[in-house]
């Protein structure tokens, strides 16, 4: 019974709806490690777009690391959605395995893909990849650059101050200055 249960869930995740695809993750996540075979299967199904992209984040936030190699393949894959969706997935899941890879978004050609590689670097709290992060305070997007302020706040990134200091002073966005002000707070 179980069984129909999710693949009857699953088809629920061909939705355009964020909040109706957050619910049926959530009912999903109630069955635990028993959703993950199905879930994999509708994750590499390249027919359902939207069931894939969603079925990654599932993944992500059961957790289970029968999924990891899965998530992390998606990081490469053409569609922008799939590549955001293995990345939440990842970060929900705190992969630390995963986190270089992740690392390797902060240079794709979508912003949104940047900033979500930011985020889920923090989630993930892998200290390894700050220079990479690092690299991020000279983003062309604003999102970006103060998500790295945010960033090297949070990993006290101390070689970062001068650039931090910089940026508080003279970045063309106040959202930036003022995560710059506060990194260097944090990093004292």
């Amino acid at each position: 019974m179980a069984k129909f249960d999710i693949s009857t869930l699953i088809e629920k995740l061909d939705t355009q709806s964020d909040k109706v695809a957050e619910k049926v993750i959530a009912e999903l996540a109630t069955f635990g490690k028993e959703a993950v075979p199905e879930l994999i299967k509708a994750a590499k199904n390249e027919k359902l777009p939207r069931v894939r992209k969603w079925s990654l984040q599932a993944l992500g936030v059961i957790g289970d690391k029968r999924a990891a190699s899965l998530l992390i393949g998606a990081l490469s894959d053409e569609r922008m959605t799939v590549r955001l969706h293995a990345l939440r997935g990842l970060s929900k899941m705190k992969f630390k395995k995963g986190s270089k890879r992740i690392a390797e978004l902060l240079n794709d050609a979508s912003g949104g893909i940047r900033v979500n590689a930011i985020y889920a670097l923090i989630s993930i709290k892998d200290p390894s990849v700050l220079p990479q992060i690092q690299k991020s305070l000279s983003d062309p997007q604003w999102y970006v650059r103060q998500n790295a302020c945010i960033a090297c706040g949070v990993f006290k990134a101390a070689k970062a101050k001068a650039k931090l200091r910089k940026m508080m002073k003279s970045d063309d966005r106040k959202a930036v200055r003022l995560a710059a002000e506060e990194a260097l707070t944090k990093i004292g």
